[in-house]
């Protein structure tokens, strides 16, 4: 229905961002991890969004990379999560570290996030267990991407430059990593 937006951020505060695309203005509920990448106000951005039609509202979600998308998705389909939840969940923990709670079947570290009990947390690990990705980036190829494509690059060829350089120098900083990427994506283009 809506893969993404890509306009000019008009405003940013309390896990929601208004993103201007060409005259309309959208409200849309973010993750404090998709808050933290934002760019600063006035400055183009992209969100990969979902919409949500509740009995009451129709709420637009957004995220800074498709992974965040998919779980938010993926916890969503989970009895007893709903968009709030799930939204919680990706504010409170990363990608990573859920993924590796999964694995390890860490209940303790699942109920720290508010909103997830006991019942929950179980229902997640089950749920969840058997669709763990296999292969997931570094947090510092994660940020990479989402700088590059808050640039108005496209994930795909972020995530493609970013990815080769870093497995040709692991030991770069995020300036360093989004800086060479920089470079190889204009030599490419």
């Amino acid at each position: 229905m809506l893969e993404a937006v890509r306009g000019t951020l008009i405003d940013k505060a309390n896990l929601k961002a208004v993103v201007d695309v060409g005259g309309l203005m959208l409200d849309i509920s973010i993750p404090l991890s998709t808050f933290n990448k934002l760019p600063e106000v006035g400055r183009e951005c992209m969100l990969f969004c979902e919409v949500v039609i509740g009995e009451k509202n129709i709420k637009l979600y957004g995220f800074a990379t498709k992974e965040e998308k998919e779980l938010f998705n993926s916890l969503r389909k989970i009895s007893k999560i709903g968009a709030q939840t799930a939204i919680s969940i990706l504010s409170n923990i990363s990608i990573d570290q859920f993924y590796k709670a999964i694995e390890e079947q860490n209940k303790e570290l699942l109920t720290k996030i508010p909103g997830v009990g006991k019942k929950t947390a179980l229902s997640i690990i089950v749920e969840l267990s058997s669709k763990i990705p296999q292969t997931q980036n570094p947090p510092i190829v994660e940020d990479a991407i989402a700088t590059l494509q808050g640039l108005g690059f496209s994930y795909s060829e972020a995530s493609k430059t970013v990815n080769e350089i870093y497995k040709s120098n692991a030991n770069m900083t995020i300036e360093e990593l989004i800086k060479e990427s920089l470079k190889h994506i204009k030599h490419v283009g």
